[in-house]
């Protein structure tokens, strides 16, 4: 049953703040983030959850990871794209992060999927996890977390231990899905192979064959009592050692296993077991456990949760979609004239005398001040039912451009479809008649919904131009538009940038 508690902010001797029973952490933030991101139509806007959700969440997250930090702070330098997110501070670095904070918030693309879309799922949390996270461990863990829920959502049972077989079997798509996107083949893939020293088809071998030998460790202990032979599980695949604590793989298994230990007792067993075992990852396991045991459970726990209503309000909303009913879309601002923040206590401003976040909307204050040195933190709720503890100066001078302020939502727009595949092409996620599930590697030229569907942008020029084979005509049609759209110059230098470095990592290809 959760509990109202205190933590300390602002550094050793820093006030301590009420927390609510029921407060969430990032792990649910950042789900809300992608939710979100994610189009009335079906579509994920991954350049907008990269360069406004994921630069303005620093400023209200609890409990963010130092990954994912460190890359929000590199996403909100000019020029850097989602696809480009390279960063290397000190002891952080892209190429490195293998850490759970991807995994834990792509359960949105599986609601939001049709089952017929699931190679357009599969990329969509592909694209989602590389924004952040640059190790396999990282990006490949929340594929596998992603058809963990969804094979439960489709069947309504908690997956067994030779599913997960074949999910780790099934990661061998992910060089095929990088090289189907745009960016990913044209930037992406050469810049990580560079830095990585390997190929991406050898590193995702790697770590099949890492992920194979933690599940042969915890076979033997799977139908024992919950409470023991889930505490095994955490010591035999490193859960609760410093260095794998927040592995994005191995957090994915300790949860499906929890989910598989737990499947026939009721749901606030597991979350409870998870949350209790001391030196693990405890929320992060739990809440990626109660993805795939919510998709199995009538019944849900009768707690107090922080911004209930909104959490459900997103997920019927993200069903609907899935559900081929098209639903209305959040209103970032124009990201050719966005600006991401670029310290912490930038995101709050001030908007015709009351404060408003960055990219989401004005904030209603609902509790006391805590003052830490020149900065305050004060719990706020956004306009559509979110409930923050933000971060702002002491002193908030000047009012907010309207350009960092989002618009009145957008009207319903039809559910796009998955193109017709032919049969013996077809990908899916699950074969019938079989008792485990199947991800085929045999994907043809279609690889489901990718890319962004609004001819506008950096991102969708960027595409256009390497579709088009960076011809002369072209390239000097696109930059022309894309000045005439953003007025901006910094967007034009970043432009060009990313189309400079694809077109030289083409060219070295092909040369190698």
């Amino acid at each position: 049953m959760p509990i109202k508690w205190q933590r300390m902010i602002g550094g050793r001797g820093g006030p301590r703040v009420d927390f609510p029973a029921g407060t969430y952490s990032d792990d649910t933030q950042l789900r809300l983030a992608v939710s979100r991101a994610i189009r009335g139509n079906g579509e994920f806007d991954v350049e907008a959850f990269a360069k406004v959700e994921v630069t303005v969440w620093p400023s209200y997250a609890l409990g963010a990871g130092l990954g994912t930090k460190a890359a929000a702070s590199n996403l909100a330098r000019r020029g850097v794209n989602w696809f480009s997110n390279f960063f290397d501070s000190g002891e952080q670095r892209y190429i490195s992060g293998g850490g759970n904070g991807a995994a834990m918030r792509i359960q949105p693309h599986v609601w939001a999927a049709a089952a017929e879309a699931s190679e357009g799922m599969i990329a969509n949390v592909l694209k989602d996890s590389l924004v952040t996270h640059g190790h396999p461990h990282g990006f490949c863990g929340a594929v596998f977390h992603a058809l963990c829920v969804a094979h439960a959502l489709k069947h309504g049972s908690v997956p067994d231990p030779s599913d997960w077989l074949c999910f780790i079997e099934g990661l061998s798509i992910v060089p095929t899905l990088i090289a189907a996107d745009p960016q990913l083949a044209a930037f992406w893939q050469s810049a990580w192979e560079n830095s990585a020293g390997r190929t991406i088809e050898s590193a995702i071998q790697a770590m099949q064959s890492e992920a194979f030998g933690d599940l042969s460790t915890i076979r033997d202990v799977l139908s024992g009592d919950p409470v023991q032979s889930y505490r095994t599980v955490l010591e035999r695949i490193g859960c609760l050692e410093p260095r794998f604590r927040g592995s994005g793989f191995k957090t994915a298994l300790a949860a499906v296993a929890l989910a598989w230990l737990c499947r026939d007792r009721p749901i606030q067993e597991p979350l409870a077991l998870s949350a209790n075992q001391l030196e693990s990852d405890t929320d992060t396991i739990a809440t990626m456990a109660g993805a795939v045991l919510g998709c199995v459970h009538v019944s849900e726990p009768e707690w107090t949760i922080q911004d209930r209503d909104y959490i459900v309000q997103e997920a019927t909303r993200l069903a609907a979609i899935a559900a081929g009913r098209s639903q209305d879309s959040f209103a970032y601002p124009d990201l050719g004239r966005w600006s991401p923040p670029t310290r912490q206590t930038d995101s709050v401003g001030l908007n015709g005398g009351a404060y408003a976040l960055a990219g989401l909307g004005t904030l209603d204050p609902i509790g006391s001040e805590y003052v830490a040195g020149d900065a305050i933190w004060q719990w706020f709720k956004l306009p559509f039912g979110q409930t923050i503890l933000a971060k702002r100066r002491a002193l908030v001078k000047g009012n907010m451009e309207e350009s960092q302020l989002p618009g009145e939502r957008q009207a319903p727009m039809p559910v796009r479809k998955p193109a017709a595949v032919p049969k013996e092409n077809q990908a899916s996620l699950f074969v019938e008649g079989r008792k485990e599930t199947r991800y085929s590697r045999g994907l043809g030229e279609q690889t489901g919904t990718l890319g962004r569907s609004a001819k506008s942008g950096i991102d969708y020029w960027t595409d256009v131009v390497i579709q088009h084979e960076f011809d002369d005509f072209t390239l000097g049609r696109v930059f022309n538009r894309l000045l005439e759209e953003t007025g901006s110059a910094d967007t034009a230098v970043a432009f060009a940038a990313i189309i400079a470095k694809a077109k030289l990592a083409r060219d070295r290809r092909r040369r190698g």
